[in-house]
């Protein structure tokens, strides 16, 4: 048998010391040893994981610049757009007034070569904004407020310009923007949401009373015109008309529709 010392030396692994607990060294050493290797293999797991990621990165670098290296093939599209042309005319009328609608000005020739705005260069959209810029035609007095309420009647006038099987539905003094068909514009009114709501516009430009006859309330004034006249200008191969360029409205008829969109006393701004 153990004499007493040894007994409670041996089956005791903590010895009472000055009132604190005493590590023997044995186990001290032995818990030391356990906290190394755990934290070798922390550091062989850091060490693999980051020999991985760095493998990946590395093999997508190389991906990327054999990509680039490597020509790019400009995909031919299905059908010519001279057929497209000729198909769209063969099956239209050949009245004189219907020829603009089938022939494309240079700015169109641009858009129809890609199949959207964002897929567009920035010099091809550059080039169209020039030429759309370049045609623009203001009023005969020049660029001031117009008549509001002669802007209503446009506005809301769907007429003008519309053709049928039969002919042209509309006649020659026919002459309307239809705005209602993609806008909400007048708080109440239904409207289309294809474009940009047109409630307040006015007041979007801090347009008041006080200051529509400042310097910046007309460049603001000159801004909506051209975006009117013609949206290319600013929106190139947008949906909405070129109302001014194909001579859908006069320059008289946009700024009045403009006048109607900005001016203090109109509905729109109510």
């Amino acid at each position: 048998m153990h004499p007493p010392d040894e007994v409670a030396r041996v089956h005791t692994p903590f010895r009472p010391c000055g009132g604190a607990l005493h590590i023997p060294l044995r186990h001290s050493k032995r818990h030391r040893d356990k906290s190394t290797r755990h934290r070798e293999v922390i550091e062989m797991k850091k060490a693999l994981l980051i020999a991985g990621v760095s493998a990946l990165l590395t093999g997508a670098v190389v991906e990327a610049q054999q990509r680039k290296a490597q020509p790019q093939k400009q995909q031919q599209p299905a059908v010519k757009q001279e057929e497209v042309i000729q198909v769209l005319k063969s099956g239209l009328s050949t009245d004189p007034r219907f020829a603009w609608k089938v022939e494309q000005d240079e700015a169109q020739k641009i858009c129809s070569q890609y199949p959207s705005r964002e897929a567009m260069p920035g010099p091809a959209i550059q080039k169209v904004i020039q030429v759309s810029q370049n045609e623009i035609r203001y009023p005969q007095w020049g660029l001031f407020w117009g008549d509001w309420k002669e802007g209503k009647k446009i506005v809301d006038n769907p007429r003008g310009g519309r053709f049928a099987s039969y002919g042209f539905s509309d006649s020659p003094t026919d002459r309307g923007g239809n705005c209602y068909a993609c806008h909400l514009i007048e708080k109440g009114v239904p409207g289309g949401t294809m474009g940009p709501n047109l409630y307040q516009y006015g007041k979007r430009w801090n347009i008041t009373k006080e200051n529509m006859n400042s310097p910046e309330a007309i460049q603001n004034l000159k801004i909506v015109y051209n975006i009117v006249y013609d949206s290319w200008s600013a929106f190139p191969c947008s949906s909405m008309p070129r109302f001014g360029r194909n001579g859908a409205l006069s320059p008289e008829d946009v700024i009045n529709i403009v006048t109607f969109l900005l001016h203090p006393d109109s509905p729109v701004n109510k």
